[in-house]
């Protein structure tokens, strides 16, 4: 009986120390946190945070600046190949002939002629100013024959196409390649001296057009004229189209003279069999400079640009990020020694009546454009290539 007794007080007891024991922890869970585990959990927050935003501002500082490096050498690489082509066919008149068999049949002189002074492959003009002034005389030999705005429009066929000289930034250098197009389009038969030249010419890839200035050229002689009609001959013994170029006379400098033949010596060009290489082509002058670009940084500032003006057409922006163009000409100064590298370089307004030019050393400076540090401007590089001449 006493035994039962016990059984039942020691049940009691269990239950009610499980009972105390439930309330202990039921009242521990409810309570919530400390002040100080709210603080240290707040401080541990506080410190991931940070360490992911500066994780994430290192990512985006390095992704900008990769990014803008690699603009900049994209942009050094676009300005040299478009420098590179012009300078590489500067001087071509297709078989090259001789100099004193290059006729112009225009009214005025070649001097008077910039945009297709074809006497002059290849010009330079090195900044000899105070750094802020970009006036004619800023530049050695002087822009004046330069197409330009400066007022009045100067030196150009078409008004409204020449280069604003308040635009170029100081210190930087001009580049000036003249060339026939390439490739020219072949004669159809041959070419009296006093006649129209008819060419052979895809029509899907016909390029002339009413006052384009052209060059009939060969190995013999070759003529500066303007066309002043076009108009479609009857078709070659191969069957393509040909097209009659005319050569009409007109007062002004860049009319063609009345009377004026294409060879000075009375030769005509090709013969009633074949051409005898001779082609037609497109003058083309560019003009290399540097300009402030259209676009607008992370800085809001109109970053420089190489800009070019390519025959008789106003200047267009080629690549945004040029900061600087700077020239230099590879003369070769011992032209009896069997060796025609260039053997030093020198500015183009220090070349001598008697130096022969063999390359260009264009040093160009790139940007990235946009401000990728801490710093107040981009970041730039300069990078320099010699190009050697073919035909100049």
């Amino acid at each position: 009986m006493k035994t039962q007794m016990d059984r039942r007080m020691l049940t009691r007891d269990s239950t009610k120390l499980r009972g105390m024991v439930s309330g202990s922890i039921s009242r521990r869970h409810s309570g919530g946190f400390s002040m100080v585990e709210l603080i240290l959990a707040l401080g541990l927050g506080l410190v991931v945070t940070a360490g992911i935003v500066q994780l994430f501002v290192g990512n985006n500082q390095t992704y900008s600046l990769l990014t803008g490096q690699s603009r900049l050498q994209e942009s050094a690489r676009y300005a040299m190949e478009f420098i590179t082509q012009s300078a590489r066919s500067a001087g071509y008149f297709g078989c090259d002939p001789e100099n004193d068999k290059i006729y112009n049949t225009l009214n005025g002189p070649w001097t008077s002629l910039y945009e297709m002074d074809l006497t002059n492959p290849i010009q330079a003009y090195n900044y000899t100013g105070n750094g802020t002034a970009t006036g004619p005389g800023d530049w050695t030999p002087t822009l004046a024959p330069l197409p330009r705005v400066a007022g009045p429009a100067t030196n150009m066929v078409n008004a409204g196409t020449g280069i604003d000289l308040t635009t170029v930034i100081p210190g930087t250098d001009f580049l000036v390649f003249r060339r026939v197009e390439i490739p020219g389009a072949p004669i159809a038969g041959i070419v009296q001296p006093n006649t129209n030249p008819i060419v052979v010419i895809d029509e899907g890839d016909f390029d002339f057009a009413v006052n384009d200035f052209a060059v009939i050229s060969n190995c013999e002689q070759a003529a500066l004229f303007r066309i002043t009609g076009v108009a479609a001959g009857p078709a070659a013994p191969s069957g393509e189209p040909t097209f009659s170029l005319t050569r009409g006379a007109g007062a002004g400098i860049y009319e063609n003279a009345a009377g004026r033949t294409l060879s000075d010596e009375g030769i005509p060009y090709g013969t009633g069999v074949n051409g005898q290489a001779t082609t037609v082509g497109r003058v083309i002058t560019d003009i290399y400079y540097i300009a402030r670009g259209a676009g607008v940084n992370n800085r809001g500032q109109n970053p420089r640009a190489l800009w070019r003006r390519s025959g008789t057409t106003a200047p267009v922006e080629l690549v945004e990020g040029v900061e600087n163009l700077q020239v230099l000409v590879g003369i070769d100064n011992t032209p009896t020694d069997n060796n025609n590298s260039a053997n030093r370089y020198i500015d183009f307004n220090a070349l001598g009546a008697t130096d022969i030019v063999r390359s260009l050393r264009i040093e160009v400076t790139t940007s990235t454009v946009d401000v990728v540090t801490d710093g107040n401007a981009p970041v730039s590089r300069t990078f320099v290539q010699t190009i050697s001449m073919r035909n100049a």
